[in-house]
Formats: C-alpha cells, structure tokens, sequence
C-alpha cells in the first residue's frame, strides 16, 4: 500500500497540515506528494525528497492561485492531471488523499478517495459570490463522492456529515522533535523578562491587534515572532521595540528557538469567518513544554487539557492574565507533562487513526 497526497498546496512554504501527515505517513509506507502547479507548459516535475517520499510537481499555463477557482480552467487541468496520475499508479495499491477542495473530478480516474479538510476553505477568503457558489459546489461535490472525510474541526465534520455520514475529526498532530530533552528542561528565568511567543502566519486579518497591542503593555513582556509577517503588521504595534521577528523556522531550529520562549500564544478573533479554525501552532508549543495561552474557538472548546497546561480564553482581558498567570505557574513537571500530551497526539498517533478509518472503511 502507498499513499498520494494531492494538494494545492506550494512544496517549499512553511509547513502545513499535508506536508506534516505525509511526512508522518513516510515513516512507514511509500508516499507521492502532489504540490501545487507552477506556471509553465503541461508538465509534471518528479523529486525524491528521500527513500520513501517522492514529490509531483506540475506545470500548467495558470496560478493555481486562480486556477483551482476558475470553472472550466479548474476542470482542464483535473482531466489532464488525474489522467496523468492515473497512469503514473497504474497496477500499484495505493490511497488517494485529496486535501484540494477544488478536485472534484478525483472519482472518475480512482474508484476510492479520502476528502481531507483542515480549514473552512470556503469562508476563510473574501471572493465574488460567483466563485464562492463554485468552490460550494466543487468541495460538496468531493464530499459527497468521497470514500470518507477527514476534517480536522468538528464544525467541518458536522457540515460534511449533513452531505456523507462517512465524515470524522482527525485533529491537527504534534511535531516530533528531535532534541528536545526532558533531562535538559528549564524555565529561563534567568534574565527576569516574560519571554511570549507567537508562531504562524502573521497579519493584520487572521491577528487581533488590539489584544497583541495588550499583551506588549505587560511589565518586561518580550514579542518573538516566528513566520512570515505579511502587510504593515508590525507598523500597528504600539511598542514595536519589545517585539523581535525570527522569521520562518522548521524542524530542530523552530524546537530551539520555542524552548527558549515563557509563553506560547495562539491568538484569533472570536468572531473569526473561518469556522474550520484550530490553532495547528498549539501542538508545537506542546511538544516542546512550554504552556499556551488560545482564544477557545467554537473548535477547540471540547478539547480538554489537564490543569495548568493550557489555557482558553474567552476574551481580551483574560487572555493578557492567562499569560501572566501561565508564566507563574509554569514548573519542570508541568513542562514534562505537555510534551506527554504532545507525544499522545504527535502526527505518528494520527497516523494510525487514520489506518484505524482505512481499515474500516475504505
């Protein structure tokens, strides 16, 4: 058995959900992960990224940025890709993972396909209500033909259940990091500043400003950012002097530079328009001990933490005092603690939900 991620999603980005899964997915079986199209002539550009991963890269005359939203455009490139995928597979066992909600067509070349969502692909842009009605009926239309569904929020999970019952959460995974040692843990208390950290996409739309702008009003509170930072964000901070920006870090350097940190934050508007919105970020600072402060999303309200290791916040207010009372309460065994609870939902445990749902149903 081997597996085909198919995305829309760029190969060299900061990792998402897809690169994480087929990674996880890698360690043990054969995997063909199929990025987003560059511009170019119809072509498909083949990589070993290593023994058991093989990335597909096509080529065709559109960004994909606006190809996967555009009828007709949308379908040329599924007639040409699928059929070239088809036959690249042909005579081979494999479990097609589609995670492009545009890829409609996936069911006339592979008998069997899983629909996998990690975010509300619909509502989480602005677009004219033309394409809106589109990307609708292409992501129901996978829904409905689909295998089975994975999301990784319940409010996806229930939307999709109302198209095909076959539809199940599968949560956002943990990283593994390598050098994280619990023998080495510390609380870096050394230099008496509030070390907050704040991992992910970073603009003004998905960051609520006037809470980031809250939280630099604490006494020796120090900002690291870590991800790419779009617009003028940094511009709107009111003290722009207590925020250091890391840009994107991955792997070993991403796990460094958290264990360095007091307090992680996943902070969003509570009246976000994407209702498929789960802070992926809080595993990560999970895996590497520190406590995370989140606003407690619709999504995450049934996602239950022992005491101390996380904190849900409804507002403003008590988020800024759950960062204060998180750096207080934080110890060694607290630290131990969430990188268990990180190790029992590390993208390896996923892995085998997901094996659980093939098994069963596919």
């Amino acid at each position: 058995m081997e597996f085909i991620v198919y995305t829309n999603t760029e190969w060299d980005g900061p990792p998402r959900a897809r690169h994480q899964l087929s990674h996880a997915l890698a360690k043990r079986f054969k995997v063909t992960f199929v990025a987003a199209n560059t511009i170019g002539l119809p072509g498909l550009k083949c990589e070993k990224v290593n023994g058991n991963f093989e990335l597909l890269t096509p080529s065709f005359p559109s960004s994909f940025r606006l190809r996967y939203r555009m009828p007709g455009l949308n379908e040329a490139y599924q007639l040409w890709l699928y059929e070239k995928l088809k036959k690249h597979f042909e005579g081979k066992e494999v479990v097609f993972i589609c995670t492009d909600f545009g890829g409609y067509l996936v069911g006339k070349y592979f008998d069997k396909f899983i629909y996998m969502a990690n975010d509300d692909f619909i509502n989480n842009v602005k677009v004219p209500g033309w394409m809106k009605a589109y990307t609708t009926f292409t992501q129901s239309r996978l829904v409905k033909t689909a295998t089975f569904n994975l999301a990784t929020a319940q409010k996806l999970v229930n939307d999709f259940a109302e198209i095909n019952p076959k539809s199940y959460e599968l949560p956002l995974g943990a990283p593994e990091f390598s050098k994280v040692d619990i023998t080495q843990l510390s609380l870096n208390r050394e230099d008496e500043k509030v070390k907050v950290v704040l991992l992910g996409f970073i603009d003004k739309k998905k960051t609520p400003l006037v809470l980031i702008n809250k939280i630099l009003e604490i006494e020796n509170v120090e900002l690291h950012l870590i991800g790419p930072i779009k617009d003028d964000f940094l511009n709107h901070l009111s003290k722009e002097e207590k925020v250091k920006a890391h840009g994107v870090l991955t792997g070993d350097p991403l796990s460094s530079k958290l264990s360095e940190m007091d307090v992680a934050i996943a902070p969003y508007y509570m009246d976000d328009p994407n209702t498929g919105r789960t802070p992926n970020k809080l595993w990560q600072y999970l895996a590497t001990g520190i406590p995370a402060v989140i606003t407690n999303l619709p999504n995450v309200r049934h996602w239950e933490f022992p005491e101390k290791t996380v904190y849900k916040a409804n507002n403003d207010d008590e988020f800024v005092s759950f960062i204060k009372q998180a750096y207080k309460d934080n110890t060694i065994e607290l630290m131990k603690e969430r990188i268990s609870i990180a190790a029992n939902n590390s993208w390896s445990k996923r892995v085998d939900q997901l094996l659980a749902y093939i098994k069963e149903l596919y």
